[in-house]
């Protein structure tokens, strides 16, 4: 009888994956962020742009008027210093040519805070104004007047160069413009990207937010189911544990009311046996042996009951000592070597190299022994080879740290894959179709005790080459020794 709860339906396919509201959560925190600081380093960068044209090109286009102006000047005053000697046009000249000369270096600093066309442009305009300051360079000698004629022959080739100078200018002008433009185009563009971001953002920030109130709904609807569900684990919890009080409650009942009139049937199988109301038969004699051992028999499947029935209420009890497993393996299988000799096995215990020490519990650990060995010997076809042997392991992965085992390997059928779990369930045999005689109780306690030992019960092997059963057993001093009952 199987009294474990069924699993109630899950809903855990419908229940969002825990990262997506993290995910969402923070998506909010970051979205809300980013419409702070994104429009204020959009507007960095507006006035960054902007400066540029205000304090830059701006500027800079008024120094080239001037300096245009300048030239103008010093043009106008070479002329009439040229027709009619006046100090009065030389002292224009000079101060437009100083004039000139105090604006170019404030016209380089802003041509080189902008570099590319504008600063070529410059260099050009600076070069030609140069070169027309040197044709025109007015000495001592030249302050004398001439006629109009001849100053307006010598000045034309002057005003040309004037000319060359003044449309440099104007070509650095434009190339302020554009830049001026440039920047403008830049500043429009920023804001338009700003505006895109911060919109996107926003919308973003809604959808992230629908998601986290949607998740919030979802997380508090399966808060209402997990607690529907916790209170349905509860109800099936002390269900199970009153079956399972029921169920160890009736087999100890049913066991303890079988086993005393079987009891009593062995010992009057016995005195008949004996012969305490006269010799028997052959015949006789063969029917009561008969009868004693289905009473042996009926009385060790009762003791598994009743272990069974301990092991599922907590019943079991187990009492740690300082042990040799080594030694009680090799106790185990002398106790079995006769039944095996009988059987047509070659039963082997190889002696370790040095004792294999743990706290344990000898007689639970000759208990499992006891029921490996019996249906090792009953399930190999003879003849057969056994083994049981201890050893200390690394567990790996599974079972990581240092464990004492003890193998029992046979030679028999094996066990498939498939039925690795399902022989240790209670009345479970995979050959019930044999005469072999069992019960299918055995493995199922064997396990339970290994698991109140702290340890486990496996099995391995593939079909048609024997099959090895492992008994785990933690290596623990007796400090750490876990709860002795279950």
């Amino acid at each position: 009888m199987d009294s474990r709860p069924s699993s109630p339906p899950s809903d855990r396919a419908a229940a969002p994956p825990a990262w997506m509201g993290q995910v969402a959560s923070a998506f909010v925190l970051v979205a809300l962020a980013a419409l702070v600081v994104v429009p204020i380093l959009v507007q960095r960068r507006v006035d960054q742009v902007r400066s540029r044209v205000e304090e830059v090109a701006d500027p800079a286009r008024t120094l080239v008027r001037r300096i245009q102006f300048d030239l103008a000047r010093e043009a106008t005053a070479l002329l009439l210093l040229s027709t009619t000697g006046a100090p009065e046009a030389d002292s224009a000249y000079r101060e437009a040519r100083r004039d000139e000369q105090e604006h170019f270096p404030q016209l380089q600093a802003y041509a080189r805070s902008v570099d590319g066309e504008v600063l070529r442009e410059f260099e050009q305009f600076r070069a030609l104004s140069e070169r027309w300051q040197r044709e025109v360079a007015v000495e001592g000698g030249r302050m004398a007047p001439v006629s109009v004629v001849a100053a307006l022959a010598a000045a034309r080739e002057e005003l040309r160069l004037a000319e060359q100078v003044l449309e440099a200018g104007n070509q650095l002008d434009d190339a302020l413009v554009r830049e001026a433009q440039q920047n403008r185009e830049a500043i429009r563009r920023t804001e338009r990207f700003g505006l895109r971001v911060t919109v996107g953002l926003g919308a973003l920030a809604l959808l992230a937010a629908a998601t986290v109130a949607w998740l919030s709904w979802r997380v508090r609807q399966l808060a209402r189911v997990a607690t529907q569900r916790g209170e349905q684990a509860e109800r099936a919890l002390a269900d199970t544990a009153r079956a399972t009080e029921a169920r160890a409650h009736l087999l100890r009942g049913v066991s303890h009311d079988v086993k005393n009139p079987l009891g009593a049937a062995r010992g009057y199988a016995q005195l008949l046996e004996e012969g305490i109301r006269g010799e028997l038969t052959p015949d006789q004699a063969k029917f009561v042996v008969g009868i004693r051992r289905s009473i042996d028999s009926a009385l060790a499947i009762l003791a598994d009951l009743l272990d069974l029935a301990r092991a599922d209420s907590g019943g079991l009890h187990v009492e740690r000592v300082p042990v040799d497993l080594a030694r009680v393996a090799r106790e185990a299988g002398e106790d079995h070597r006769a039944a095996a000799r009988a059987a047509g096995h070659a039963l082997e215990c190889p002696a370790p190299g040095k004792p294999l020490r743990l706290h344990t519990d000898p007689a639970r650990v000759r208990q499992v022994l006891g029921n490996l060995l019996s249906n090792a010997i009953k399930y190999t076809p003879a003849p057969g080879r056994i083994s049981v042997r201890a050893e200390q392991v690394d567990g790996g992965g599974a079972r990581p740290g240092p464990w004492a085992v003890l193998r029992v390997t046979d030679t028999g059928p094996g066990i498939p894959r498939e039925k690795r779990e399902a022989i240790f369930d209670e009345f479970t045999r995979l050959h019930d179709g044999t005469e072999i005689q069992g019960h299918g109780l055995g493995l199922a306690i064997s396990r339970r005790v290994a698991r109140l030992l702290g340890g486990d019960l496996d099995v391995s092997g593939a079909p048609g080459e024997g099959a090895t059963f492992t008994l785990w057993l933690p290596l623990r001093d007796e400090d750490e020794a876990p709860p002795a009952s279950a």
